[in-house]
C-alpha cells in the first residue's frame, strides 16, 4: 500500500522517538541494575519525560498553543499500577487522514523497532459501535492492507480476538493477538458491574488455582492491582488459612498480566478518569492514542507528537473542497430533497464525462438526515425516513433499488461495496447511525431535513462527505467540490456549523473553504471574486516562466514532452538487473508451527457460563494449500509492477531459503516477513537504477530542465499575471509582525494559503533584504511540480526572486519546505537558475 508523502512523515517522526525512546530506556535500566547491584537505591530520571524533552529541544515536536501564544508542549506522564512510567504518545490526524492505517504502521514499528518481538498483546479501544465493526471488518480480512501490517509484525502470527472469546498464555507467547474492545468495556465506575472484571473461570493457565494460597500471594506481590476473590465467601471456608484470596479468572486481570500495547482511536473520547485510570491500571508498556481533535488548552491531555494539518489532506487530494452550503430560505424538506435531487442529477452527468475521459468510475450519492426513523415515530410534525423514501421514490423517480436505510433498526446497507460499479445505491437516508466511523468517497452531498436540530447535524455529518474518489482529483471542478444543503436555517449558521464540524474532524485549518451558496443562482452567498493584479511596482515585469523537467521526443512537434515517470524511467530499466540475495541471512522464527483449535458447543447455565470448551493443538506440518504465490506476488506490485518479474523474485527468493536448509514450515510462517523484506530491498534497488538512468539521460541531453519556445502550456509553467479567487468575510491577509507583507508579487496574500511552517517562511522571504519579490505557488492541479526519479512529484510551496546582479540578471529560487529538526533552517533547494526574467 503505497503511503501518503503526509503519512510517510508521521511514521518518519514515529521511528525518531521510538529510537530516542530505546535509547533513553536502556540507559535508564542499565544505571538502575548498576545501582541496584551496589545496594543502593535512588529514583531515577523517567525516560518518557527525557525522550520528550530531547524532541522538544530539537524542535522536532508541534507547538502547543495557549493564552494564543506558541509554547513548548510539555509531557504528560503516566504510569502503569505498579509506578512504571507508560510511553503515551498521540498522533493528531484529521478525519479521512487514514488514522487505522498509521495505527497498523506504528504497531508494526513499536512491535520490530522499539519492543523488538512478533509476539503480546494489542488491546485495541474503540468508542462506538460503528468504528468497532468497521475495525473489526479491516483488520479480520487477512487481503486488507491493515492486516497485512499485523501479518508482518507478528511474522504471519496474528490471532484477532473479542472480548468474549477465550485465550490462552500459549496464544500471547506464540501470537500477537489483537483484541478490540469498546471503551465502555473499559471505563467504569464500578468494577463489579462489567463482565470483563468478573471471575469466568475462562483463563486458568494465566493464574495458580484457587486453593493455593502461596502461589497466588506470590502472584500478587508481583502485579499487586489485581482483583481478588475471598475464598470463604466462594465456599472454601474449611482447611483455607484465614484471608485467604485467589486472584479472579478475569479478563482485566490477564490484561494486566500481559501488560498489552495500547491503541485508543479517537483518544479525545477517553479523557474521563475512569477511562485512563482503567486503560493505565492494565499496566500497558505503551499507550497509542489517535485523534482528531486531542486537548491542546491549559489541560494538556494528550503528548501530541505529530499534528497533521487539514492542508496536508487537501494537498495530497484526499478531500473535497470547497464544501458549498445552500440554503432553502422559504421553502421545506420536500423542495430541499428536490434540490438535493437536482444536485446529484448534475454530478452525475459530470461523473459520466470524468469516466468517458478517464475510465475512473464515480456513482455520486446523497446522503439524507431525518429527524425520525422508528415504526412507531412517523408523525406528521416530523420528516421521518419512509416519508423521505417515499418522496424519492414516488415525486421524484427515484428507483426503489437506489434507496436505502440506514439506522439503529434497519440496516438496508450491510456488507454492501458501495464503490463497486454493480452497486445501484444513489441515496442513503439516516438519523445518526452514519454520525462516526463511516466515510464513503461517492458521498457528495448532505441534505439536512431535520430543521430542529440542523446545525448540530451539520456539525456531526459534514466528515462524511469529504473524502475524495481515489484520493486523486479529478479536474472537475464540481466533482472535486461536496455539497450541503439545508431549508429555513440562517444560512451563516449553517456555515459555522459546518466549520464547527471541520474543527471537530481536525481540520480547522481549511474552515475558510466552506463557501455559503444561493438556492437561486448556485452562486456563492457572502464571498466575493476577487482579482488579484500584481503589486506596482512589479507590474512592467516580462512574462516570468518556470521551466519543467523534459523528456526529448523527436516524435513531438517541440521535440520535447513532459518526463513520465512510468515510460521513461520504469519502462526502461532492465528489470532482470534486481534480485534478492539477503533470503539466505533473513532472520526467521524457526519453530515453523501452527495452531489447530477445535470449539465444542455445550449447553451453559448463568450469566457467566461459557457454552463452549475449546480444544487446542500444535500442528507440525504445512497447511495444505501451501504457498499462495500470486497473493505474495500481488504485495510486491507497488515495488515491481511486472507480476512475471515478480515471481521470478519470489521464486529466487524461496529457492535460495531452501539451499539454505529452510522447511517449508518454517517458509510458510515467515512468508509475509519475506516478501516485506524483499520490498524494502527491492524499493532501494529500483530508487538507485531510476536515480542512475535519470541522470545519465540528464547528461546525455535525453531528459533536460528547460525552457521551450513553445505555445505548448504542458512544456513550460507560465506565472499568470493575475490570479481569480473567492474570497469570504472570514478570509484574512498575511501580515508579518510589524506590518504588511510588502514583497509578495501580487497585491495580497491570505493566511488560508499557509501552513504554519509556509507562513514562517513566506515572512522570513519578506524580511529578507537579498529578495526582490516572492510569490505562493498554488496548489492543486495545473499548479507547478517537479518530476525526478522517484514516483512522486514535488509540489514546490515558494517562488522568490533574487535581486539583479551588475549584469541585470535575476535568479530564481523555488523552495520547498519541511519541518524536519529546525521549523526556519530546513529549505531545501529544488531549482536554481541564473537567466534573464524572460
Amino acid at each position: 500500500m503505497q503511503l501518503k508523502e503526509y503519512q510517510q512523515g508521521v511514521l518518519n517522526k514515529l521511528d525518531r522517538y521510538l529510537a530516542i525512546l530505546a535509547e533513553k530506556r536502556e540507559k535508564m535500566e542499565l544505571a538502575a541494575k548498576a545501582l541496584r547491584d551496589a545496594g543502593v537505591e535512588v529514583t531515577l530520571p523517567d525516560y518518557c519525560v527525557e525522550t520528550w524533552n530531547t524532541l522538544n529541544e530539537d524542535g522536532a515536536l508541534p507547538s502547543l498553543v495557549q493564552n494564543g501564544l506558541p509554547m513548548a508542549a510539555p509531557y504528560l506522564t503516566r504510569f502503569d499500577a505498579l509506578k512504571r512510567p507508560i510511553p503515551s504518545i498521540c498522533l493528531k490526524v484529521p478525519t479521512v487522514g487514514g488514522k487505522t492505517l498509521l495505527a497498523t504502521a506504528a504497531v508494526e514499528r513499536i512491535q520490530a523497532d522499539y519492543f523488538k518481538r512478533q509476539t503480546g498483546m494489542v488491546l485495541w479501544v474503540v468508542p462506538s459501535d460503528a468504528i468497532y465493526r468497521q475495525t473489526w471488518k479491516h483488520l479480520a480480512n487477512r487481503e486488507h492492507p491493515y492486516r497485512q501490517m499485523l501479518e508482518r509484525a507478528s511474522g504471519g502470527r496474528v490471532k484477532m480476538l473479542e472480548k468474549l472469546d477465550s485465550f490462552g498464555k500459549r496464544d500471547v507467547e506464540a501470537s500477537l493477538c489483537v483484541m478490540l474492545l469498546m471503551l465502555p468495556s473499559a471505563s467504569r465506575q464500578s468494577k463489579e458491574t462489567l463482565r470483563m472484571f468478573r471471575d469466568s473461570g475462562r483463563y486458568p493457565d494465566f493464574f495458580p488455582v484457587e486453593d493455593d494460597h502461596e502461589a497466588n500471594v506470590a502472584l500478587l506481590k508481583a502485579v499487586p492491582n489485581l482483583d481478588v476473590n475471598d475464598l470463604a465467601d466462594m465456599g472454601y471456608a474449611e482447611g483455607v488459612v484465614p484471608g485467604s484470596v485467589s486472584v479472579k479468572m478475569s479478563l482485566g486481570n490477564v490484561l494486566r498480566l500481559v501488560r498489552p500495547v495500547v491503541v485508543i482511536d479517537e483518544g479525545h473520547r477517553a479523557y474521563s478518569e475512569t477511562a485512563r485510570g482503567t486503560l493505565c491500571g492494565f499496566n500497558p508498556r505503551f499507550m497509542l492514542e489517535l485523534s482528531a481533535t486531542p486537548n491542546t488548552d491549559a489541560r494538556h491531555l494528550s503528548n501530541v507528537l505529530v499534528n497533521v494539518p487539514g492542508a496536508d489532506l487537501k494537498d495530497e487530494e484526499m478531500i473535497k473542497l470547497p464544501i458549498e452550503v445552500t440554503n432553502e430560505a422559504r421553502g421545506g424538506w420536500k423542495q430541499t430533497l428536490t434540490a438535493a435531487h437536482a444536485k446529484r442529477e448534475e454530478l452525475a452527468k459530470e461523473a459520466v464525462a470524468f469516466q468517458h475521459e478517464t475510465n475512473r468510475y464515480i456513482r455520486p450519492i446523497v446522503l439524507v438526515r431525518v429527524e425520525r426513523t422508528g415504526k412507531e415515530q412517523r408523525d406528521s410534525a416530523f420528516v421521518h425516513a419512509e416519508d423521505a423514501r417515499e418522496y424519492l421514490r414516488d415525486s421524484l423517480g427515484v428507483h426503489e433499488d437506489e434507496i436505502r436505510l440506514k439506522t439503529s433498526e434497519s440496516d438496508e446497507l450491510g456488507d454492501e461495496d458501495l464503490l463497486a460499479d454493480t452497486c445501484p445505491v444513489t441515496y442513503i437516508i439516516t438519523k445518526d447511525a452514519l454520525r462516526e466511523g463511516w466515510d464513503c468517497p461517492f458521498a457528495y452531498v448532505l441534505a439536512i431535513l431535520s430543521k430542529t436540530t440542523a446545525n448540530t447535524a451539520l456539525t456531526q455529518m459534514v466528515g462524511r462527505i469529504l473524502r475524495q474518489p481515489h484520493a486523486a482529483l479529478t479536474g472537475h471542478e464540481a466533482l472535486d467540490s461536496c455539497y450541503v444543503l439545508t431549508f429555513d436555517v440562517e444560512v451563516m449558521d449553517a456555515v459555522n456549523s459546518v466549520r464547527k464540524g471541520l474543527q471537530e474532524e481536525g481540520m480547522a485549518d481549511i474552515a475558510s473553504y466552506v463557501k455559503p451558496v444561493n438556492p437561486g443562482s448556485g452562486t456563492p452567498k457572502n464571498t466575493r471574486r476577487e482579482t488579484l493584479s500584481r503589486r506596482d511596482r512589479f507590474k512592467g515585469l516580462p512574462p516570468i516562466f518556470l521551466p519543467r523537467v523534459l523528456a526529448k521526443d523527436e516524435k513531438e512537434p517541440d521535440g520535447y514532452r513532459p518526463l513520465d515517470h512510468e515510460r521513461d524511467l520504469l519502462g526502461e530499466l532492465d528489470w532482470d538487473q534486481f534480485n534478492f540475495r539477503e533470503a539466505g541471512n533473513l532472520s526467521l522464527d524457526e519453530e515453523g508451527t501452527h495452531k489447530r483449535t477445535t470449539i465444542r458447543a455445550t449447553i451453559g447455565k448463568g450469566e457467566d457460563a461459557v457454552p463452549w470448551e475449546m480444544q487446542e493443538r500444535t500442528v507440525d506440518e504445512v497447511p495444505t494449500e501451501g504457498l499462495d504465490k500470486p497473493f505474495l506476488v500481488r504485495q510486491l506490485l507497488d515495488t515491481i509492477p511486472n507480476p512475471w518479474q515478480g515471481i521470478r523474485l519470489l521464486d529466487e527468493a524461496l529457492d535460495e531459503l531452501r539451499k539454505v536448509g529452510v522447511d517449508e514450515k518454517v517458509i510458510y510462517v515467515n512468508r509475509l516477513n519475506l516478501v516485506n523484506a524483499m520490498k524494502s530491498s527491492l524499493q532501494r534497488q529500483v530508487n538507485a537504477a531510476s536515480e542512475r538512468l535519470f541522470h545519465e539521460k540528464l547528461n546525455s541531453g535525453r531528459i533536460a530542465l528547460k525552457l521551450v519556445a513553445s505555445t505548448n502550456a504542458d512544456l513550460n509553467w507560465h506565472l499568470a499575471e493575475t490570479l481569480e479567487l473567492e474570497v469570504s468575510e472570514e478570509d484574512r491577509e498575511l501580515w508579518r509582525p510589524g506590518g504588511r507583507i510588502e514583497k509578495n508579487l501580487f497585491e495580497k496574500v491570505y493566511q488560508r494559503e499557509f501552513n504554519d511552517l509556509e507562513r514562517h517562511t513566506a515572512v522570513y522571504l519578506d524580511s529578507s533584504e537579498s529578495v526582490y519579490w516572492w510569490h505562493r505557488i498554488a496548489v492543486g492541479r495545473g499548479s507547478y511540480a517537479l518530476q525526478g526519479w522517484q514516483r512522486n512529484r514535488v509540489y514546490p510551496d515558494m517562488l522568490a526572486c533574487v535581486h539583479a546582479d551588475a549584469e541585470g540578471r535575476y535568479r530564481f529560487t523555488v523552495l520547498e519546505s519541511k519541518r524536519q529538526k529546525y521549523p526556519m533552517v530546513n529549505i531545501r533547494l529544488l531549482v536554481r537558475t541564473v537567466s534573464p526574467v524572460t
